[in-house]
């Protein structure tokens, strides 16, 4: 059969290259997300919490471009919005109300964005996204977020949440932290939220709370630095065993689990422990090893060290109290495996979690 003129000009085109849009191969088309080597490390965002200013600190001595949107998916591959040679610290321009995700790209990969740590009024409002898994997927930016207590936030702080659409929040905090406690030494501190949020939920855990009426006993009792260490393993050990604590996780799940609910933050009164077995729980679900995990759990220490820094100082025997510690975290990994089997099991049997459909919701 005769070719007509619309089939050679149509090889012709495939032939000269001009139907592909940046270079002859799929490695060079435009990607949104991780791709090539794990860059991930090569290069990072913090905002300043007062002004809001966005700085890029790139640590690889390799030339780099830098996208943004406001999600992965409209992230604008045609127009970088700042390059370089190399290593450095690089302002940004930003929308101070908005936040942004980025998309860092060198020749060996390329790598998604955004601040780790909220640039709000608080310690310890992080975003999980950029945590990488064991089978090489990262967790996806903008849709669980990590905090303390959420009464500190002022207008600018609002907006700024707003633009990230928070939907929902979880509070583990019981009704005396909330009203205030420690003697009336601790303000009350309700939550101020984004006018985004469609569901404030509130599942109160008393064990982790580092001021129950237990704990202010035992120090007015007088006890001692290695006493107060064990308070804290032993709270770490009734969060996933005490049936009333056990449940409340469970339902937590529930809202982790319903994509109609994200993003979602969850969060106690520093976002340490009660927060921390959370976290624990989310991304060992999600595939991310023990040591990456224990790693993101003690930055807290660093984190929320100015928040507790006066009473510290007033009562030393505290210390313990209002810090974070490996053996904290793994009393909680020891009693799982001890009471329910293993971890897998756990999550699955006792939390009714999907691994994947958690893994779906969560990961790139």
């Amino acid at each position: 059969m005769k070719k007509n003129l619309s089939y050679y000009l149509l090889l012709l085109f495939c032939v000269s290259g001009l139907f592909v849009s940046c270079g002859d191969d799929d490695d060079e088309k435009p990607t949104i997300g991780y791709s090539g080597k794990d860059i991930s490390g090569d290069a990072r965002i913090a905002r300043d919490k007062e002004t809001k200013k966005a700085v890029l600190s790139v640590t690889s001595d390799k030339a780099w471009e830098l996208y943004a949107g406001s999600t992965a998916e409209d992230i604008d591959m045609n127009t970088p919005c700042l390059t370089g040679d190399g290593k450095g610290s690089f302002d940004l321009s930003v929308d101070a109300a908005k936040r942004q995700l980025f998309l860092f790209k060198n020749s060996e990969g390329q790598a998604l964005l955004a601040e780790t740590l909220l640039p709000v009024h608080g310690y310890n409002f992080r975003d999980l996204g950029g945590i990488k898994t064991s089978d090489g997927k990262f967790v996806r930016w903008g849709r669980l977020f990590r905090t303390d207590e959420m009464n500190k936030l002022d207008d600018a702080d609002l907006a700024y949440l707003g633009s990230t659409g928070l939907k929902t929040v979880v509070d583990f905090r019981t009704e005396t932290e909330k009203e205030g406690g420690f003697g009336g030494i601790m303000r009350p501190s309700p939550d101020i939220l984004p006018s985004t949020v469609k569901e404030a939920s509130n599942l109160p855990i008393n064990a982790g709370n580092i001021f129950s009426d237990e704990i202010l006993a035992k120090i007015s009792g007088g006890t001692t630095l290695d006493a107060m260490a064990q308070v804290m393993v032993n709270s770490y050990i009734e969060m996933v065993t005490v049936d009333e604590y056990v449940a409340q996780y469970k339902e937590f799940f529930k809202l982790v689990q319903n994509e109609n609910s994200l993003p979602l933050s969850y969060h106690c009164s520093a976002g340490k422990d009660r927060t921390g077995v959370a976290t624990m729980l989310i991304l060992t679900a999600l595939g991310v090893d023990k040591a990456t995990i224990m790693e993101d759990y003690l930055l807290s220490a660093k984190l929320v060290e100015a928040k507790y820094k006066d009473y510290v100082d007033m009562i030393k025997v505290i210390a313990p109290l209002v810090t974070v510690d490996e053996k904290y975290l793994n009393a909680a990994y020891d009693k799982i495996d001890e009471k329910y089997g293993s971890m897998a099991k756990f999550l699955t049997e006792t939390l009714g979690v999907d691994l994947d459909k958690m893994k779906q919701l969560y990961l790139y």
